[in-house]
């Protein structure tokens, strides 16, 4: 073994893809494995691949392929490439930062000759663990291993002799082997070329050995062949891959002609039953049906043909033995600056200020995350990711999932993770704190495959439920804490005292003590993290970082109109159904508010919450019925939406004349902001946060909690006065823009996880 670096030649084969392709360059630059050229080979195409092409000239060797046959264009790759190993990714996909460097360390092993790493379809439509075993036998079945490494290790089926295989978004071969086993056979146009050469280097005498790890994010993009996620695909392309793959690498095993002869029937049979289904639902016409069942005879004779009387299209010993190697040609430039993040849907890479400095690797964690849920933790996440990508950083978050997904949304790599752990025995008659902690360590085992696989920097947990507790506890990354509202002030304020509550607060202030950097949204939640966890000198561990939103469009605000005040004043409360939210408050002040300013409504948009909060238990009831029996009288001038979506939350904003939210401690808020973005006068609780985000008598009115009289009064003093709801209005919608964006947040976050990451250095 020799200590020179490998070198590897990726190939990239496209066909009228130039949209893709340009995204995986842009992708390639950060790479962190510094030794790898790029060739490109390009099919017949008809769309700007090559003008695109040319801005990469000196850097990507560019060749030409006569016909849309993917291997043929591997071929040619193979051919051209210098590089100690040959990778091949799609022109729809984007590689993890450290794809290359890991393969590399793979093949520093001499008994390796081929690997590849699992295959993320990140697209938010579908997503789904696209690849991370394949399994091929010499009859073309073929099973694909997506939740546990070792499912189905030893599959079903007839064919004689079963083989791993790669994706063909995500595999490397020695070029020697690939090489010496005649490369890709060109028969195959389309599907299964990748399990075919698996089956002939292994027979070759060749080590084929795939990882979980090393991962591709794909995006597939239609192509000459399929249009993606439509039925509307040359199907019987399939079938001609099969049949011809089972009669070659049947024979080669030994299977029973028999067996071949079955096999190849039952894929043909199979795809003709297929499109009648397909037809009988509506998916096709008649015409695609007769079009695709003529394409699949078609399939079935080539196939037949091909794999009886035709020999295989391989590269010839001649090809292989050529003394004359191309020089190899870098493309990553030396000394560059680090690229800022590229969106793998769309292409987008924004432009960042150079102030900005060099775009980081951030991993956020938040258990809940839209689209799934829409709570306060998820909002500001949510925001957070977005704000942060428009900075030019990548970032990845990991939230709670029914099975394991990536997907790309808004800004960000969303890691879904179940979690089946069962760590912590000593803590089960703690129910919480189990379940907790057992999510914290699920965590910290994807915050380490995130390390390995893209090199993140630096993970942001909130303190809620601590779910960076066990990777702080580790070590292995600097872990900062967003400090809202925590568990033992929750407790506090429902009157929990048990055993659970009392270790969830412990270990909440282990979390606090572990973690590298605290970053409290307000003074006022830092001084009541520093009185409830006995923090009284934190030594420059914390940065205050107000939240933010994404500003509306000003078409979009809608101030209160005094030359068309409306019929109805509607007054909106946006919030949990629980008495945290001050929802009992509220009900209490709505009949004296009524009394006095007839037209009013209210509408209250929020799931309920009755049952965790304990209220249900101790009433009966849930809220809306609580409501229902003590206030019938005033039934008329309330509704209760439930839970809303983010764009029927927007339309509430906008349509109100007045919010409310009578909290009785909320670390930030950021429902104010949001209706503040409308150009909406508030209403809340002089508590926690509240007073350095609402400008009391300036955007809104603050009164004591607990205090439903005061809070009538305040309803009814801005009801009443036209003028005071515009020009609130109004003010608040200047402050937020001065103030609360979602990029002056992101850029405020930034600048704390590089003073962490600088102290962690020296």
């Amino acid at each position: 073994m020799t200590d020179a670096p490998l070198t590897i030649s990726l190939i990239i084969n496209t066909t009228d893809r130039a949209g893709p392709l340009r995204t995986l360059l842009r992708s390639l630059e950060h790479q962190s494995y510094p030794h790898f050229e790029v060739i490109v080979v390009v099919g017949p195409t008809h769309d700007d691949t090559l003008d695109m092409l040319s801005e990469y000239a000196g850097r990507v060797r560019v060749l030409r392929c006569p016909q849309a046959n993917l291997s043929q264009s591997r071929n040619i790759g193979l051919r051209a490439a210098a590089g100690d190993i040959v990778a091949y990714i799609d022109d729809d996909a984007v590689p993890a930062r450290h794809w290359l460097a890991q393969l590399a360390h793979l093949f520093r092993n001499p008994d390796l000759d081929a690997t590849g790493g699992v295959v993320y379809l990140v697209h938010p439509i579908r997503p789904v663990v696209q690849h991370r075993l394949g399994l091929t036998s010499s009859l073309f079945e073929q099973e694909v291993v997506r939740d546990s490494y070792l499912e189905q290790i030893v599959p079903p089926g007839d064919g004689r002799q079963w083989v791993a295989r790669m994706m063909g978004t995500n595999m490397a071969f020695r070029r020697r082997a690939l090489l010496a086993v005649g490369g890709f056979d060109e028969f195959y146009v389309y599907i299964a070329e990748e399990a075919d050469v698996m089956l002939r280097l292994v027979n070759a005498g060749y080590t084929i050995h795939p990882v979980r790890e090393s991962p591709v994010y794909h995006v597939p993009a239609s192509s000459r062949h399929r249009v993606i996620y439509t039925y509307a695909a040359r199907w019987w392309l399939q079938t001609r891959s099969g049949v011809y793959f089972s009669i070659k690498n049947g024979r080669a095993a030994g299977d029973p002609p028999q067996a071949i002869l079955l096999r190849s029937l039952h894929l043909f049979h199979g795809h003709w039953i297929w499109y009648g289904q397909l037809r009988r639902e509506g998916h096709i016409s008649l015409a695609q049906l007769w079009r695709m069942r003529l394409g699949e005879v078609r399939g079935a004779l080539e196939g037949a043909f091909g794999g009886l009387l035709r020999p295989r299209r391989l590269i010839q010993t001649a090809e292989r033995s050529m003394s004359t190697t191309p020089a190899f040609q870098p493309f990553l430039e030396p000394d560059r600056p680090s690229p800022p993040a590229v969106d793998p849907l769309t292409g987008h890479q924004p432009r960042p200020a150079p102030t900005e400095g060099e775009p980081l690797r951030i991993c956020l964690l938040s258990a809940t995350y839209p689209p799934a849920q829409f709570d306060g933790i998820a909002r500001l996440t949510h925001l957070m990711a977005r704000g942060l990508f428009e900075l030019g950083h990548t970032v990845h978050v990991i939230a709670r999932g029914e099975r394991e997904t990536v997907t790309f949304r808004d800004g960000a790599y969303v890691h879904r993770i179940p979690y089946r752990l069962e760590r912590y025995d000593r803590y089960r008659r703690y129910p919480t704190l189990y379940h907790t902690l057992n999510y914290s360590h699920a965590v910290h085992e994807r915050v380490k495959r995130l390390l390995w696989n893209d090199g993140v920097q630096i993970v942001d947990s909130p303190i809620w439920q601590f779910e960076g507790l066990v990777t702080a506890v580790g070590g292995l990354l600097p872990v900062v804490v967003r400090l809202v509202t925590s568990y033992r002030q929750i407790a506090a304020m429902q009157g929990l005292h048990d055993d659970n509550a009392r270790l969830m607060g412990d270990v909440e202030e282990l979390f606090l003590r572990q973690a590298d950097h605290l970053l409290p949204n307000t003074a006022a939640t830092l001084a009541t993290v520093r009185r409830l966890y006995d923090l009284p000198d934190l030594d420059g561990r914390y940065t205050i970082v107000p939240y933010g939103i994404v500003p509306a469009p000003d078409e979009a605000t809608r101030p209160f109109d005094l030359d068309r005040p409306p019929d109805t004043l509607t007054v909106l409360f946006v919030g949990r159904l629980e008495q945290r939210k001050g929802i009992l408050d509220l009900f209490a002040a709505i009949p004296a508010v009524v009394k006095r300013v007839k037209n009013v409504r209210f509408l209250l948009a929020g799931q309920d919450n009755s049952h965790h909060d304990g209220f249900q238990q101790r009433e009966g009831m849930d809220y809306p019925t609580y409501f229902a029996r003590r206030y019938g009288e005033y039934g008329s001038h309330v509704r209760f939406l439930g839970r809303v979506s983010d764009e029927e939350l927007n339309g509430l904003y906008r349509s109100c004349d007045l919010f409310i939210a009578p909290s009785l401690y909320e670390s930030f808020g950021l429902i104010y902001l949001e209706a503040m973005n409308y150009a909406k006068p508030v209403i809340g609780c002089r508590s926690g946060g509240v007073p350095e985000v609402v400008e009391e008598g300036v955007t809104g009115l603050l009164v004591e909690p607990h205090s439903p009289d005061a809070l009538a009064d305040a309803l009814v003093t801005l009801l009443q006065s036209p003028r005071r709801l515009r020009e609130m209005g109004l003010a608040g919608r200047q402050r937020l823009l001065e103030r609360f964006t979602y990029l002056e947040m992101a850029r405020r976050f930034a600048q704390a996880y590089r003073q962490v990451l600088t102290k962690k250095q020296e």
